[in-house]
């Protein structure tokens, strides 16, 4: 059965302490990123520690990656059993076949350039161009594309980076996307996140800075802020 996007996720968690304030205010999903650059980098091999103790405490995970090679992707995927694999780079489709059943969340920038455009087109296509089609079989076996996440355009920095995305190009929906569920990111805090779900009438939320002290080190009153906010707009729409 095909996985759902999270209604809401903190991404770049570094510490087992913020999993604990994650699941007591009500979110949905951690994401951990293990892409190098990022300032909320965490090594795959302190990554699946924190993913075991997000899934005890009845967290979904996501592990978060950035325009791997077919190796490295394999390595990553047989690691932990990951709920969703969030491909945040210009990944090609074919690339999901390393990625066994694990479910995918395709990252976008989505500032209106043409390139993300052929990038939405390309993954849509290969699976089918809905979500009641998102099967696509491989040597791999079974993968699933659960959606797409809409981030703002910031070259090379893999998300987290505050900048606001383009709400004005989310709804309505394009044609392109109307098939399939959406996670907005991209400068989402607890002020605004209720706005943001409001106006762009996404499935999901996903937010890094905006409930930080310092990157990587979460705020307890930020993530409650931000978990109200979002379950009152998502209980409104």
């Amino acid at each position: 059965m095909l996985r759902k996007l999270p209604k809401t996720k903190v991404c770049g968690v570094t510490r087992a302490e913020d999993l604990e304030c994650l699941r007591s205010s009500g979110i949905e999903a951690v994401g951990l990123n293990i892409v190098p650059t990022s300032k909320r980098y965490v090594p795959l091999d302190l990554a699946v520690p924190l993913a075991t103790r997000a899934v005890q405490l009845g967290l979904k995970v996501v592990v978060v990656v950035m325009d791997p090679g077919q190796v490295e992707l394999a390595k990553i995927a047989k690691a932990f059993p990951w709920d969703f694999l969030q491909l945040h780079g210009n990944e090609p489709p074919e690339i999901a076949g390393v990625c066994g059943d694990i479910a995918i969340i395709k990252a976008v920038a989505w500032s209106g350039r043409q390139e993300e455009v052929d990038l939405i087109r390309d993954w849509s296509s290969f699976f089918g161009g809905s979500q009641k089609c998102t099967q696509n079989r491989s040597s791999a076996g079974l993968i699933k594309l659960a959606g797409f996440l809409l981030d703002a355009y910031a070259p090379g920095e893999g998300g987290g980076t505050g900048q606001k995305a383009r709400w004005d190009l989310v709804y309505p929906r394009p044609e392109l996307l109307q098939k399939w569920s959406i996670m907005l990111a991209g400068g989402l805090t607890p002020e605004n996140v209720a706005t943001a779900i409001q106006l762009t009438r996404c499935d999901g939320v996903d937010t890094a800075s905006g409930v930080e002290v310092v990157p990587g080190i979460k705020s307890p009153e930020k993530v409650l802020a931000f978990a109200v906010g979002a379950s009152a707009a998502f209980g409104a729409n």
